[in-house]
């Protein structure tokens, strides 16, 4: 049993870390209470199926709330550029957005989900994105309130109220 929203993900490093058969692991995922992408990660799954593996009784361990703040990493810092265009009208036509999302030290960033649903409320015939993944030397960053995605929003929906405003528009 494991608060996740990645059992299957859970599965393959176990069986991975465990060199046993996908088969043979059973992974219930519980009731997360709130994961927005932060419980799709592994933590302590690993310690505790090699802990229960070498005792052959089983393990639970938990963790307290200031546990699982030092445990997980800080969210991703974003630089972006942003051009987008519209008509008089003020439907947009065009939109550019070239994103670098720090990973910290070691790749992943969470430039997919944030290029993803960055535009997403919008119908734009015209898209371009740009994004990266970038390798800082600074803590790995760990996914917290819908990974990516809060960056992304606030740097197309600040363009959007700038663009409304040059339209004489309310957002």
């Amino acid at each position: 049993w494991t608060s996740t929203q990645g059992a299957f993900a859970i599965r393959d490093f176990l069986a991975s870390i465990l060199n046993m058969s996908l088969a043979k692991i059973r992974v219930i995922p519980m009731e997360i209470g709130g994961g927005f992408g932060g419980k799709d990660v592994v933590y302590l799954d690993p310690l505790a199926a090699l802990l229960a593996k070498k005792t052959g009784r089983p393990v639970k361990m938990a963790m307290s709330r200031a546990e699982v703040l030092k445990a997980t990493g800080p969210s991703s810092g974003v630089y972006a550029r942003i051009k987008m265009g519209c008509k008089k009208d003020g439907s947009l036509v065009a939109a550019d957005l070239y994103l670098l999302y720090e990973a910290g030290g070691y790749p992943g960033g969470p430039i997919a989900p944030g290029a993803m649903c960055s535009l997403t409320r919008y119908n734009i015939p015209n898209v371009v994105i740009d994004g990266y993944d970038v390798m800082v030397n600074k803590p790995k960053i760990k996914p917290y309130r819908a990974p990516g995605a809060t960056q992304s929003n606030f740097i197309v929906e600040t363009m959007i109220d700038e663009l409304a405003d040059k339209c004489g528009m309310d957002p």
